[in-house]
């Protein structure tokens, strides 16, 4: 079964911004964001789908890209998805042809949308496809930077708290070195000891900085230490491992993609390496964690930037034995964007794990008809079927004027069942 025709549907989103902490640089929720709905259609009418583009900035270039791979892929089948990772991982960066970070990005999105279509067509959740099972994800709680004091953070742990959460992690952002420490010792002191706490300044410190944050960190018992510093600097991530105790774990930035792991793979440093299908679609990450496995070293899955990416972290974190954690990246609402079923929290006997029972990946039936109406009868654009074609086309939409109801994807990643305590996936809807 055969490809047989590619859409996009482009929307502008303004979403409110978080946090007192704006003008961080370490990444900024809030303001106009562009995001695509892309749909792989197949010979039989079934229907793939992923958003193109996270919950932050102008994702148009990304948009633009999917044309590297449309040509690629239409008229292949179905179920040739490791076909395009080859060709990704092939082409030499420094070349010029050399693919961007950008089409990394774009791949991503075609790849899970054909996990998706290969989840529906076969009435299997992809998780099974993959070689995994239904189980329980723990989550940890996380706010981009959003504060500029200690006490803050500690308002935003009692938030964590009274989630049921058992796990935080904190990103401080650039407060400065003795305001960093004290957050650590307050923000322990609140939860207390059995609390799992996490910290991650998106490589923006130094090595000094990194140490004397990094001693505060042994000294009250953090899970991991995330992204320090810049993940090329070697010379510096090394002289941290041998000076504190507490895991490194590398790296969530952008251009740390799937050849950047071998830079770290042959040494014991860092403890964990990161991924998301945001970076390398299912087909790369279950190649990274494949890698990490083999020199037990975990692979911590981190936050996919919209809800499909999400939900297939969730069946590749069920596939696999070496991530713990489930990233529960709030506010949700910057991500459970156009979705029937969202990503919930098992609160039941105070449980904060995320279940998964899904066939395919997210439920984007009403998706046939793609004349989303809201009260402001603003709609989505329905971008030409010709994808040499493609021209963005975007109609401004705010959030709070949308009747989701009317238009909302199916997937074969999930389909939420309401009031309870899993994330219900069943593939034929999606």
């Amino acid at each position: 079964m055969n490809i047989k025709k590619i859409e996009i549907d482009i929307v502008e989103r303004n979403l409110e911004f978080v946090g007192d902490n704006v003008f961080q640089s370490s990444g900024v929720t809030g303001g106009i964001v562009h995001q695509g709905i892309l749909r792989i259609f197949a010979e039989n009418g079934f229907e793939g789908n992923c958003i193109i583009g996270a919950h932050r900035g102008d994702n148009l270039s990304k948009i633009n890209s999917v044309k590297n791979f449309a040509n690629n892929i239409l008229s292949d089948s179905v179920f040739s998805s490791n076909n395009i990772w080859h060709t990704l991982i092939k082409r030499p960066k420094f070349s010029i042809n050399r693919f961007t970070n950008d089409d990394f990005s774009a791949f991503s999105s075609i790849d899970v949308a054909m996990w998706d279509l290969k989840g529906k067509i076969l009435d299997l959740p992809v998780y099974s496809l993959l070689g995994g099972k239904r189980k329980k994800i723990k989550a940890y709680g996380t706010y981009q930077p959003r504060h500029t004091d200690p006490d803050g953070y500690v308002k935003e742990s009692n938030e964590i708290k009274n989630l049921n959460l058992q796990a935080y992690k904190i990103h401080p952002g650039p407060m400065e070195t003795k305001k960093t420490i004290s957050m650590v010792e307050k923000v322990r002191k609140n939860l207390g000891r059995e609390f799992i706490l996490m910290i991650d300044p998106n490589n923006s410190y130094d090595v000094k900085k990194a140490l004397d944050v990094g001693e505060a960190l042994d000294e009250n018992n953090f899970f991991w230490f995330e992204d320090p510093i810049p993940w090329n600097d070697f010379k510096g991530i090394e002289k941290i491992f041998s000076k504190i105790k507490t895991p490194l774990a590398m790296s969530d930035q952008i251009d740390f993609n799937y050849k950047e792991l071998q830079k770290y793979i042959y040494h014991p440093y860092p403890q964990i390496l990161r991924g998301t299908s945001r970076k390398l679609g299912i087909t790369g990450l279950m190649k990274a964690c494949t890698i990490a496995e083999s020199k037990n070293k975990l692979c911590e899955i981190g936050t996919g930037g919209n809800i499909f990416f999400n939900m297939a972290n969730i069946h590749v974190t069920s596939s696999i034995n070496n991530c713990i954690f489930y990233e529960y990246w709030m506010p949700t609402s910057s991500a459970d964007f156009a979705t029937i079923e969202k990503i919930n929290l098992d609160k039941i006997n105070f449980k904060a794990d995320i279940l998964l029972d899904c066939s395919g990946i997210v439920d984007t039936s009403h998706l046939r008809n793609l004349q989303t109406i809201s009260k402001k009868k603003a709609k989505y654009v329905v971008v030409t079927n010709d994808i040499n074609d493609f021209q963005p086309l975007i109609i401004g939409v705010n959030d709070q004027d949308i009747n989701l109801s009317k238009r909302i994807f199916t997937s074969s990643i999930c389909d939420t069942v309401a009031s309870a305590p899993i994330i219900d996936c069943l593939q034929k809807n999606l």
